[in-house]
């Protein structure tokens, strides 16, 4: 009996399964079954076929306290270059000007219509040889004879030049110095009236010499009879002529 049981048991069992079987078949068989992932579910999930781009990479330069003070050293040795060179430059520009300026000076002032040589050589022989010969006398004598000597020897070689360099030189001295180029005026009427009046007196006495000397002449003429005043004027004749001789040379 226990065995038919048993049986009988096994056998709903197995009816069961078979009834909860057909039943979960019918239910799937009633819905669409897919292969994939449902229509719901979002495209950005799905894997693509193709190998995605390499992220952009943003480099983000950064500066070490080095490199910034080998910047700073740079820019200002830069700036301090810059400012050298502009320096020499204008320095430059203004030595041409100041050469080219003189030399202006220079042309303006050698005469055309005269020889420089060798007038200035013998000028320079002048100077030298008052200098020479001074060189034993007293200080002021000693220091004066040179310059006197090269404003004399200039005016008599060089004319023109020495009268190109004092009208430079008096104009110089009334931009720069006007009171001095007064008191030079002064000195120089004060020394002008001297000397026309040194010079008035030396011919004076001069005259009065010859008339003293042709009054003894006549005196002796006329005590001795001898032609005296004859030999004096062809002398005088003489020397007047070897006088135009050398002016003409």
């Amino acid at each position: 009996m226990i065995a038919a049981s048993a049986r009988a048991s096994a056998k709903l069992a197995a009816g069961a399964s078979i009834a909860i079987i057909a039943g979960t078949s019918s239910a799937l068989m009633s819905k669409p079954v897919y292969c994939e992932e449902g229509p719901s579910s979002s495209g950005a999930s799905k894997l693509s076929i193709y190998p995605e781009p390499d992220p952009k990479v943003e480099i983000v330069p950064v500066q070490t306290e080095l490199e910034r003070q080998i910047g700073s050293a740079r820019r200002s040795l830069a700036h301090l270059t810059t400012d050298t060179r502009h320096s020499v430059r204008s320095l430059v520009d203004r030595w041409i000007s100041i050469e080219r300026s003189v030399e202006g000076e220079v042309k303006s002032l050698i005469p055309e219509s005269e020889p420089l040589t060798p007038g200035l050589l013998y000028v320079g022989v002048a100077t030298l040889a008052g200098s020479i010969f001074t060189r034993y006398r007293a200080f002021p004598i000693r220091i004066l004879t040179p310059p006197l000597a090269l404003i004399a020897s200039l005016n008599f070689f060089n004319p023109h030049l020495a009268h190109n360099l004092g009208a430079y030189y008096t104009e110089v001295e009334q931009e720069y110095l006007p009171a001095l180029t007064e008191q030079r005026r002064n000195l120089q009427n004060q020394g002008k009236k001297y000397l026309d009046s040194t010079t008035k007196n030396i011919h004076e006495m001069k005259d009065k010499t010859e008339q003293g000397v042709r009054s003894g002449l006549e005196t002796v003429e006329q005590k001795t009879g001898l032609k005296v005043g004859d030999v004096v004027a062809a002398k005088d004749e003489a020397k007047y002529a070897i006088k135009d001789q050398m002016k003409a040379v």
